[in-house]
């Protein structure tokens, strides 16, 4: 019975994920309430009511939701070992994992992300990116060996992979996960230059 339950409540859930992400797609964000996000995933206020306080706690659920995995899967990157999966033009599997969590949120990343989405979030996502790179760069040894100023290399580091995962999710994850950190891997490593094969 209760799993029975568990399986309707996810079911309820996800239909309300899904209508919020086809009004702010059609509509943007402005004018969403909980009547239209009720309406739309064909269940009433009170059912809306049992899983979030006002769309506000919606939003901000969903939102806390992929910041969260995304920190704890920053967390866990070795840069090290990611050099050595580079050497290799291997994926590295922290970076795997991080981008099919993406993968996972994409329906709801593309609607955000988009024209019609919160300015604000992809803001706070790379914040978070750059964080968690920044930390990593001051761990490494080598850093007063740069052959740049840290702060540069940390800009063109985040802006970069956050602009490749972006393009990836807003042209529809037509590559996997795996893909995708191949290509990242390769251009971290080997840089822009050497990625366009010139002769």
């Amino acid at each position: 019975m209760t799993d029975k339950f568990d399986r309707r409540q996810a079911k309820t859930k996800q239909a309300l994920r899904k209508a919020l992400m086809d009004l702010i797609e059609e509509n943007g964000m402005e004018g969403l309430t909980v009547t239209n996000i009720s309406a739309r995933a064909d269940v009433n206020r009170g059912t809306f009511y049992l899983h979030y306080r006002d769309v506000q706690d919606m939003m901000s659920q969903l939102k806390t939701e992929i910041l969260e995995a995304v920190n704890l899967l920053m967390q866990q990157v070795d840069i090290y070992e990611l050099r050595k999966y580079a050497a290799r033009e291997e994926p590295y599997p922290g970076m795997v994992h991080m981008i099919e969590e993406l993968e996972r949120h994409g329906d709801f990343l593309k609607i955000i992300l988009g024209p019609k989405g919160d300015p604000a979030f992809p803001i706070t996502l790379k914040a978070l990116i750059t964080k968690h790179i920044w930390g990593k760069m001051l761990s490494h040894q080598a850093m007063k060996e740069l052959l740049v100023p840290a702060e540069y290399l940390l800009a063109y580091t985040t802006s970069a992979n956050f602009s490749i995962l972006t393009h990836w999710i807003e042209s529809g994850m037509k590559q996997t996960p795996t893909e995708v950190a191949h290509i990242l891997m390769r251009i971290i490593y080997h840089g822009p230059m050497h990625a366009l094969n010139l002769d």
